[in-house]
C-alpha cells in the first residue's frame, strides 16, 4: 500500500515529466529598438541598448542576467548588462535595456574621436553575445548577433 510520501512523490514526477514534453520554440530577438547615451566624453561611456525578445511559447521563462559586447561604427564600447532577471510572458514581445558602462581605457584617441563625431549620424551597431533564458533549473544561453543602423540618442 502506497503512503501519502510515495503518493506525492508519483505525482510530482508525473507532472515534471508530462510539462518538460510541450514543444520548446526559440525565443527571437526582433533587432535594436534604440540606444540612448547618458553620458559620453572622452573618459568613457555611460548608456542602454534596447532589445526587443519575442517569446513564442505557450509558457513565460525569465531572462537571467546577461552581457553583450556592442560596437559602434567600428568602435568597440564594451559590454551590455542586463542586471537583473525579468520574466518574459507566454506568447509576447517586449523590449529590455541593457545598460553599458565603459571607460575607454585601451582605445586609441581617433577612435574615441570617431565615437563623439559619428553620433550625430546614423550608424551601425553590433550586438553579439548569449542570451540566458530558462525556467527552473533549465536553463540555456541562446546567441545572439544583430547588426543595424541606430542614431545615438
Amino acid at each position: 500500500m502506497f503512503s501519502r510520501f510515495h503518493l506525492l512523490t508519483l505525482l510530482a514526477v508525473s507532472l515534471l515529466l508530462f510539462t518538460n514534453c510541450r514543444d520548446y520554440k526559440e525565443i527571437q530577438t526582433t533587432g535594436v529598438k534604440g540606444f540612448k547615451v547618458n553620458k559620453i566624453s572622452t573618459e568613457g561611456i555611460d548608456g542602454d541598448i534596447m532589445i526587443g525578445i519575442k517569446n513564442p511559447n505557450n509558457f513565460g521563462f525569465s531572462i537571467y542576467k546577461s552581457a553583450f559586447d556592442v560596437n559602434y561604427s567600428g568602435v568597440y564600447l564594451g559590454k551590455a548588462k542586463l542586471t537583473k532577471r525579468v520574466h518574459i510572458s507566454a506568447n509576447e514581445e517586449e523590449v529590455y535595456s541593457f545598460n553599458l558602462k565603459n571607460d575607454f581605457k585601451g582605445a586609441n584617441l581617433p577612435d574615441v574621436m570617431k565615437l563623439l563625431s559619428g553620433a550625430m549620424f546614423k550608424n551601425t551597431i553590433e550586438v553579439r553575445g548569449n542570451l540566458k533564458v530558462g525556467k527552473f533549473h533549465f536553463k540555456k544561453k541562446i546567441p545572439i548577433k544583430i547588426s543595424e543602423k541606430v542614431k545615438l540618442n
